[in-house]
């Protein structure tokens, strides 16, 4: 009889768990350009791992017939509202989302309300009280405190179990929700941290000038034609005067998430632990009566977001893109922020421009139209792809940066200007067999860099251009940023010897 109660019971979960995987997780994958029958089996299998997580969550929540009547109403409504903007809107749940939710007001978001996603929540509310009839006539099962810790423990296994599992279980419903919340909370704590200003000095700032640093994600030096690469990967600055490229720059660490602090602080070799202690140079730049502005099109990473509040202006433009929605997402939507900004007239100004680059999938960050090099690739799987098909649609995103940043320079060709470009590490395009970042390959710690300044800019700071000019060359880390661009508005940081592009002291940085 025990038997047939558990038995009973466990077809009941399976049944709420298919439900879950079909409405909840299944929508996710929509998106997901596919070209191979093997694809289909791959997502297959994630879909079951997926709904595995989901399984141990609604096994749990059905052991008590009370605690399963007020569960499964919210999780049904919270399902299907988070897979309807998944489909409808391609957003998915980040920590942004979460901010902008909680500062809305009630006007906003009942504009965001349509009779299709009343529907799709009613379809779910009436399987919810299907479930909930079904299991009102199971009978409850013995022991159910023993279920409750066996089914907790393997809950706990299995999350943890495997890496790349647990980030995929930490973006799906349920999951999402509740990692996205416990990020935001950890972000707004990372706010109220204190952090130290690194000593400075004002020596020549011009009356009016506009520094734009753009931080790049995954582009390597050696496919840049600027550097000798064989394909025409940067024609428009290839074509530029002014324009001074950086191929011996070294990356530390070969992801966002580390490499971008280590950019923006004053961390070097030395004192890496200063990207956690002490603030940017953009709190230096506001000091000095900048008017500062952060435009990003990737999330307001943890590691970095302090940074990011350092601005006057903050603005993400696609606060609802996640790298595990495979969506178009475009950096050209960077600009027209940029423009609405120039128009408001500050004499000295800093942008900094977070762009998604080169980051995985290629195609989706290179409109159609721009798709230069063929054939792209054709499936999210990257090693179902040829490695023909990658290097084309990288190259391609290599290509579109070049558009990106040249648009930026034709806006500032007339004014004192000097625009950076930093990638924030390289990328692996299947040497070894490695692809992608985060991984340890020579060609990830290698980042595209290179400078474009404007007349205005070398006829008032002719030494700056000569020493830019004699240390292009040269070997530096990425910690070479905080101090040259600093140095490049006229202010000396401490500690910039050696570490200063437009500095004729300028040293080798050994590796």
């Amino acid at each position: 009889m025990m038997i047939k109660k558990e038995f009973q019971y466990l077809i009941w979960a399976i049944c709420a768990t298919v439900w879950a995987t079909v409405c909840f997780i299944l929508p996710d994958y929509a998106d997901n350009p596919i070209s191979a029958f093997n694809t289909f089996i791959t997502i297959g299998v994630y879909l079951v791992a997926l709904g595995g997580a989901s399984f141990w969550v609604l096994y749990l929540a059905g052991l008590n017939r009370y605690v399963a009547y007020c569960f499964l109403p919210v999780f049904g409504i919270g399902g299907a509202i988070v897979s309807y903007y998944r489909v409808a809107f391609h957003a998915t749940i980040t920590p942004m989302i979460i901010d902008a939710t909680l500062h809305t007001n009630t006007g906003t978001i009942a504009g965001v309300i349509s009779w299709q996603l009343i529907g799709w929540i009613g379809l779910n509310i009436l399987i919810v009280i299907g479930l909930i009839l079904w299991r009102k006539k199971l009978y409850d099962l013995p022991n159910r405190r023993v279920h409750a810790l066996v089914v907790l423990g393997l809950l706990l296994i299995y999350y943890n179990a495997n890496s790349r599992l647990h980030i995929s279980i930490n973006q799906r419903y349920p999951y999402n929700v509740v990692h996205c919340f416990i990020e935001y909370c950890l972000q707004q704590q990372e706010l109220h941290d204190e952090r130290i200003a690194l000593a400075y000095e004002e020596t020549n700032i011009p009356d009016s000038i506009d520094i734009i640093f753009v931080l790049g994600e995954a582009a390597r030096a050696d496919h840049i034609q600027l550097n000798g690469y064989s394909r025409e990967t940067t024609p428009l600055l290839s074509n530029r005067k002014n324009v001074v490229s950086l191929p011996h720059i070294y990356s530390e660490h070969t992801y966002t998430s580390t490499s971008v602090p280590l950019i923006l602080s004053p961390s070097d070799s030395l004192h890496p632990e200063f990207c956690g202690t002490h603030s940017s140079f953009i709190r230096i730049f506001s000091q000095c009566g900048f008017s500062t502005a952060w435009i990003s099109n990737q999330d307001n990473g943890r590691t970095y977001l302090s940074f990011i509040h350092e601005c006057d202006t903050i603005i993400f433009p696609n606060p609802s893109k996640s790298v595990f929605v495979f969506d178009p997402w475009y950096d050209e939507q960077l600009l027209p922020p940029l423009d609405t900004l120039l128009l408001n007239y500050y004499a000295r100004n800093l942008y900094v421009l977070h762009t998604i680059g080169s980051h995985w999938y290629y195609n989706l960050h290179v409109p159609p139209t721009q798709q230069y090099f063929n054939p792209t690739t054709e499936n999210r799987i990257i090693t179902e792809n040829a490695a023909e098909q990658i290097i084309n649609s990288y190259d391609n995103t290599i290509r579109y940066m070049d558009m990106i940043v040249d648009s930026i320079i034709q806006r500032m060709e007339n004014r004192c200007a000097l625009v950076i470009y930093l990638s924030d590490h390289g990328e692996s395009l299947g040497e070894n067999g490695c692809y992608l970042h985060a991984a340890e390959t020579e060609s990830l710690h290698l980042p595209a860099c290179f400078i474009w300044y404007s007349d205005a800019y070398a006829k008032l700071f002719p030494a700056k251009i000569q020493a830019l000019q004699r240390n292009k060359d040269k070997r530096y880390r990425t910690d070479f940023l905080y101090h040259s661009i600093l140095s490049a508005a006229g202010i000396k940081s401490e500690g910039s010897e050696g570490l200063d592009v437009f500095s004729v002291d300028s040293t080798y940085v050994n590796q």
